[in-house]
């Protein structure tokens, strides 16, 4: 019983560790992951209990840190999310410690009788077990739409805060250790976790509302540029219309020449050097704007058409191909259009530099997945594309390409859009796959 008992203890404070990091963390952790992740704290659990005491919470915490870093890219995010989970369960332990101590049993010598300790951890483990996915549920979609808007910068504040916040937490549970968990150390402690607790989360509210209102002017602002490029555009196809209808008079006019003359032959030569390419021409950049109509995203579809009309009036041979309706894609339209502009940006410039300039542009709207191709012609100058992704890296020179490091960046705030980049002797391609169900990456 001396063995089991303990050993029972440790794999219920296990549990009541994992149950709210696998509720609150923002990426759902597979089944290997999770046993890995309940051996991790079992041991530490195991050194706090036998070995090290209350100290030891800092080897679960640093070790805990780490873990998350290596299973998911958003290291600070997660970090973040973490330390503010053992906060919250720091907080709640000691409120439930405290009621416990004045309606249940003695919170000093709870240790000392196995029915009420084992009591305490299992109503412990339900009452989490109740109110973490509630909570949970609550703050899954505000925490998604807040790093969607935050920076590094403001994350490592909030990251430092959380810490400061945790080692205040810290130095109070080891002290409580040497001193003893009397009904005055609980009280104070839950007055002094509940207060800290609630004006660091009212800080952080607050900076972030703030940094999120900039974001969004930013973002208005962008999109407003959008629509002015998209404007513009617009206004040179009308000036380029008014040509054509210049031109086209010309034309009438040479054609009824050759007529009243009657040289045939003549006609025959004019129209079929400057009719029919004129009539291909016409054609073929009617057939591939057409397809755009299928985009009913407004800013997407204006960021697309501006850059591929641009493309069209650098005389740069265009394929496009939208074959059925984008209407919903789960992403920032601004982030998005700020990827696709980037994208388009550049292969604009690369295919300018080759004899044949041509670019192709797909989306491809599959069952779980859309997929952005954009692929251009270019002149291979060796440099690994890994290397492109890096500020200042460019194969246009010097003190530029910060175009793909920003794509990059705002990709790395999505687990569920992936870009991958590949090249063949003659072109360049750039894949975006956006998944339908984020839950899948």
């Amino acid at each position: 019983m001396s063995i089991v008992f303990p050993l029972f203890i440790y794999i219920l404070s296990t549990f009541s560790y994992l149950l709210p990091i696998c509720c609150f963390l923002p990426f759902k952790l597979k089944l290997k992951e999770k046993v890995l992740f309940f051996f991790l704290l079992f041991v530490n659990i195991m050194l706090i209990g036998r070995q090290l005491g209350n100290i030891g919470v800092i080897l679960l915490i640093v070790s805990s840190c780490i873990y998350i870093s290596l299973i998911n890219k958003n290291r600070l995010l997660n970090i973040c999310i973490f330390i503010a989970t053992y906060l919250f369960c720091v907080l709640i332990e000691n409120i439930f410690s405290l009621l416990w101590d004045t309606f249940v049993f003695p919170i000093s010598s709870i240790q000392d009788s196995y029915l009420y300790y084992s009591l305490y951890i299992l109503l412990y483990i339900l009452i989490l077990a109740v109110i973490c996915p509630i909570i949970s549920k609550s703050l899954r979609h505000l925490g998604k739409r807040i790093y969607m808007n935050i920076s590094k910068r403001l994350l490592m504040l909030i990251v430092t805060n959380l810490t400061m916040c945790l080692l205040i937490f810290l130095f109070n549970i080891i002290i409580g250790e040497h001193i003893g968990y009397s009904r005055k150390t609980v009280t104070f402690n839950c007055i002094l976790f509940g207060c800290y607790f609630i004006i660091s989360t009212v800080l952080i509210v607050n900076v972030i509302k703030a940094h999120t209102v900039k974001i969004e002017m930013n973002m208005r602002q962008d999109a407003y540029n959008q629509l002015q490029a998209y404007t513009n555009q617009i206004e040179n196809m009308y000036s380029s219309l008014r040509s054509f209808k210049h031109d086209y008079h010309n034309i009438m006019l040479t054609l009824s020449e050759y007529i009243e003359t009657g040289d045939m032959n003549g006609l025959r030569t004019y129209f079929d050097k400057e009719i029919i390419p004129l009539n291909k021409k016409l054609s073929t950049n009617t057939s591939n704007l057409n397809q755009l109509m299928n985009i009913k995203i407004t800013g997407i579809k204006s960021i697309i058409s501006a850059k591929l009309l641009y493309a069209m009036e650098l005389n740069i041979t265009i394929s496009i191909e939208v074959t059925e309706e984008i209407a919903d894609i789960p992403m920032d339209t601004v982030d998005l259009s700020r990827i696709l502009g980037i994208f388009l940006d550049n292969a604009i410039e690369a295919s300018l530099e080759t004899e044949k300039p041509s670019i192709q542009f797909a989306i491809i709207n599959l069952k779980n997945e859309y997929i952005f191709i954009i692929s251009n012609s270019f002149l291979d100058s060796g440099l690994p594309y890994a290397a492109l992704r890096q500020p200042t890296i460019s194969t246009k020179g010097g003190n530029r390409g910060i175009g793909l490091y920003n794509a990059d960046e705002i990709i790395s705030k999505y687990n569920y859009v992936l870009w991958d980049t590949e090249t063949t002797d003659l072109y360049f391609t750039q894949r975006l796959r956006i998944l339908k169900n984020s839950g899948e990456a």
